[in-house]
């Protein structure tokens, strides 16, 4: 059920939507300027809308229709006493797909899964603030069974993240993408991609290419019987016609990180994490220049016996994504923080033993 990439059990699909009781108690965000309009910036896993990512752990028992527990601490979590909330719920299956986003542009992440079915359904709730149990919301009818959703993004520039799922046709391996927009509620459905037989490939979360505020569509591939390469398209998504195309990286040694602004210039760079090498190297591609930055971060082991797991998110809350990752051994999240140009490590232990990181999602 969790994802670990020895076992390449690629789809980490995580199911959840028994709705249960929080325990505990509690404790502005980034924007940038396009064109003199103020655009809200989507923080991975930011329950509270202070502009960091929080640290969540995910825990559930291997079977179907197997509650998982979601594990909030927030950020930061400062040593005294009641000056960080920590809040643990139960939402969701084993069998659903694990798609916490800001769907309604309150720079917010929304606790939400997605459930496959003959009618693939959006399940949403307002992250709790008080001391009650958590709440649906809102459930939204969107994609099939075989549909691939983790492909959402904020495609219309509105700062709230659209419903999108992807689907691929088994007789011609071409790719339509299905976009709820969260605008004008208006559905769009569009080819982009095209994949034959013998490539795998994999749709992450969208992400903002050229600055305007609006992600584009992010699909990468590689080899399924070799794993070698590994090639990013990058497509607009108002007409799915290309718009970058970077072979980058190799899926055999290299975890796939979804594309995000580790740089700071408010483009979307493409990282991988090599992780057959101890410490283990992350390669950031500017995607402003071309150029791309190494940096030794976190233990590597081929064998995935003892390796870290990279996570995603902005921890330090400076507006660019931190290399970060997730020691199971002490449970443990460690980063380097971006706003110290990337020369101090910082952490914070949260979980407990056989839990999966939240910020494992979207990474491959």
């Amino acid at each position: 059920m969790f994802f670990t990439k020895n076992r390449r059990n690629l789809g980490s699909r995580m199911t959840m939507f028994a709705l249960l009781a929080v325990t505990v108690f509690c404790c502005a965000a980034n924007t940038i300027t396009t064109n003199a309009q103020v655009i809200r910036k989507n923080v991975p896993y930011d329950f509270t809308g202070d502009g960091r990512t929080d640290w969540v752990t995910l825990a559930s028992a291997v079977g179907v229709n197997i509650p998982i527990r979601w594990k909030i601490l927030g950020n930061p979590a400062l040593a005294a006493p009641n000056t960080a909330f920590r809040r643990d719920f139960d939402y969701g299956f084993s069998s659903d797909v694990v798609v916490p986003r800001d769907y309604t542009g309150d720079r917010k992440t929304e606790v939400a899964v997605w459930r496959p079915g003959t009618q693939g359904i959006y399940y949403v709730s307002q992250f709790p603030t008080g001391t009650g149990g958590i709440t649906l919301e809102r459930a939204v009818p969107w994609g099939q069974t075989l549909d691939r959703p983790q492909a959402e993004g904020d495609y219309d520039g509105d700062g709230k993240v659209d419903y999108t799922v992807v689907r691929r046709d088994a007789t011609t391996g071409n790719l339509t993408w299905f976009i709820l927009s969260s605008s004008t509620g208006t559905q769009r459905a569009f080819q982009f991609g095209s994949v034959p037989a013998g490539t795998s490939f994999f749709p992450t979360e969208g992400a903002d290419f050229t600055g305007d505020g609006r992600d584009e569509l992010v699909l990468f591939t590689f080899n399924s019987s070799t794993r070698a390469g590994l090639t990013f398209y990058i497509g607009d998504a108002n007409t799915g016609a290309g718009v970058l195309t970077v072979p980058y990286g190799n899926f055999g040694t290299d975890y796939v990180i979804t594309p995000a602004d580790y740089t700071g210039d408010n483009i979307a760079d493409i990282v991988v994490a090599r992780f057959n090498v101890n410490p283990m190297t992350w390669y950031i591609r500017n995607t402003s220049t071309g150029a791309t930055t190494a940096f030794s971060f976190g233990i590597g082991d081929p064998t995935f016996a003892n390796n870290d797991r990279p996570v995603r998110g902005d921890y330090d809350g400076d507006g660019r994504h931190d290399i970060a990752v997730y020691r199971a051994s002490n449970q443990t999240f460690y980063y380097l923080r971006s706003s110290s140009n990337n020369t101090v490590v910082d952490g914070q232990r949260h979980g407990d033993p056989g839990d999966f990181p939240l910020g494992r999602f979207g990474v491959f």
